[in-house]
This record gives structure tokens, C-alpha cells and sequence, in this order.
């Protein structure tokens, strides 16, 4: 088995966890190794505004099961100047070559929050992601959203 490997975790990860008995967040914990890891898996700020828009809809208990979720990750600001920069240059990058991400600020900070940060992100969205696989611009693991299966 390999090292360890820290991990930034995108909004729709978090979401299969506030899922009760979500065959996804199960999934995504056994290929991972999330609860056995030493690093305590990580989150952009801007997945927390994400996460907490999304629960305005929730009832009581899955929000206080967010809200405990959030409190076990590291929780990563986006205010460091390097990345900012690397917003600006990944964005820039994105919007030349016609990608995706560039539709998303959110995903685009989340990336930046990723590299800068030196996290490997785990996420569903392979339309923002895939297409940033094996560049220096993400380290990213895909995971199919209905089976949490590694995509290829």
C-alpha cells in the first residue's frame, strides 16, 4: 500500500456524507482511506458557503449532521495572495481553452485552494475536472457520482 495521500474534498463529496447511508460516501471512505489517514481531509471555504446554501432547504437533522461533518475537516481560507494568483492564472487558462471550469468561480477557487495547498481533490464533477487531470494545474481523483467508483 501506498503513502498516505492528503486530500481537499469538493462540495459534492461533502454532500454524499450528509446523505444517510449513502452508498457514494461509503464508497469514497473505503478507496480513500479518509478515516484511517493521517491527514485530516480538507475543504475550501468556499465548499463551507456552498455546503451551507445548500442546507438553507435541509431539515434540523442533516443540517446538524453538516454542521458536525464541517467541524471534523481542515477548513482552508482562500485570502492567501498565492491563491489568488493561482484563481487568475487557472481561470485565465480555462477561459482560453474553452473549459468547463470556467463557468464555475467556485470550482475554479476550489482548484486553486487545491494546488496551492498542495491536496489532491476528490470530486464528482468530471466536466470541471477531468480536463485538468495530469497537468500541473490539479492533482484530482474523479469519482462516478452514482457508484463513487474511481472514473478513468
Amino acid at each position: 500500500m501506498g503513502s498516505p495521500i492528503p486530500y481537499l474534498l469538493d462540495t459534492n463529496v461533502v454532500l454524499f456524507a450528509t446523505r444517510q447511508n449513502s452508498p457514494v460516501s461509503a464508497a469514497v471512505d473505503r478507496q480513500f482511506g479518509l478515516r484511517d489517514s493521517p491527514f485530516r481531509p480538507a475543504i475550501s471555504e468556499v465548499t463551507v458557503a456552498e455546503l451551507l446554501a445548500f442546507a438553507e432547504s435541509w431539515g434540523e437533522k442533516r443540517r446538524e449532521l453538516l454542521k458536525g461533518i464541517i467541524g471534523e475537516l481542515l477548513v482552508i481560507p482562500i485570502s492567501r495572495p498565492e491563491v489568488h494568483r493561482q484563481w487568475a492564472k487557472l481561470y485565465s487558462h480555462a477561459k482560453a481553452k474553452g473549459l468547463a471550469i470556467q463557468q464555475d468561480h467556485n470550482d475554479v477557487w476550489i482548484a486553486a485552494t487545491a494546488n496551492v495547498s498542495g491536496l489532491r481533490l476528490i470530486s464528482s464533477d468530471a466536466a470541471a475536472f477531468l480536463p485538468l487531470r495530469g497537468t500541473s494545474w490539479l492533482e484530482v481523483d474523479v469519482i462516478d457520482p452514482k457508484t463513487g467508483a474511481l472514473v478513468p
